[in-house]
């Protein structure tokens, strides 16, 4: 197995990028006809791709489900935020904010997947390492082991089936 600490962390021939993040509200309707509400979203340059959001509503926030982080990609890409996000108001940020449920790209996901793959197959005393690996990797797309929780906690809520939580 190859050690790397940037945002490889395996023998793949696929880079994972690491995430460029911004973080900016966008106003969207809920439904078709209805009026637009707040929505705070969190978006990966590096993808491009929404990695998480949340509707705010009367005053209270809960995260965005996977259609509406597929629509409010589409829209998003629509307008060229993606091109150009700070004329839409969104700011760099280096981690995820607190309140931020992580979806992941399928690139993301497979070298997750082989991280893992790693971790069940190394010996005791490579263990530190692979999960050094992983630490890096997560760091490296802004996710920290609390969000890590927060995107598996209610998989079924959050996560398509088959369990993979992806926006593309």
């Amino acid at each position: 197995m190859n050690h790397h600490f940037g945002n490889i962390s395996s023998d793949s021939d696929q880079w994972v990028a690491p995430a460029r993040l911004v973080v900016g509200h966008w106003r969207h309707p809920l439904h078709a006809h209805g009026t637009p509400v707040l929505c705070e979203v969190v978006i990966d340059l590096a993808e491009p791709r929404v990695v998480a959001a949340q509707v705010v509503q009367h005053g209270v926030a809960r995260d965005a489900d996977r259609r509406m982080l597929h629509t409010l990609d589409k829209v998003l890409r629509a307008q060229n935020v993606y091109d150009q996000p700070s004329a839409w108001g969104f700011a760099p940020c280096t981690m995820l904010p607190d309140w931020a449920r992580p979806t992941f790209s399928e690139s993301q996901i497979e070298e997750l997947e082989r991280i893992q793959g790693y971790l069940i197959e190394a010996p005791e005393h490579q263990v530190d390492t692979v999960l050094e690996v992983r630490d890096a990797f997560l760091q490296g797309i802004g996710v920290t082991e609390r969000h890590m929780h927060r995107a598996v906690r209610e998989p079924g809520r959050y996560l398509p089936k088959g369990g993979r939580s992806t926006v593309n």
